[in-house]
């Protein structure tokens, strides 16, 4: 299986592994809420898409602003 991380902004590939098994717990997602997860993982048949904002895109926004405006969770 493989995991593709990939900038949800620019649509930059950001990077990509092989994996034998995926496990949340293994890859940290179990802390996610369900909400969380169903933003940010996307699942296909033969691969797993995790949305991260990519160091150019994460400079460019204004990240205080956003909590605070609560268009985060």
């Amino acid at each position: 299986m493989e995991l593709i991380y990939k900038c949800p902004e620019c649509q930059k590939i950001i990077d990509h592994l092989e994996i034998a098994s995926l496990s949340e717990v293994e890859l940290g997602f179990d802390i996610l809420t369900e909400q969380e997860k169903e933003d940010i993982i996307k699942r296909k048949a033969d691969s797993v898409h995790i949305n991260v904002t990519c160091d150019e895109c994460e400079r460019e926004y204004d990240w205080d602003q956003l909590i605070y405006q609560q268009q985060l969770h």
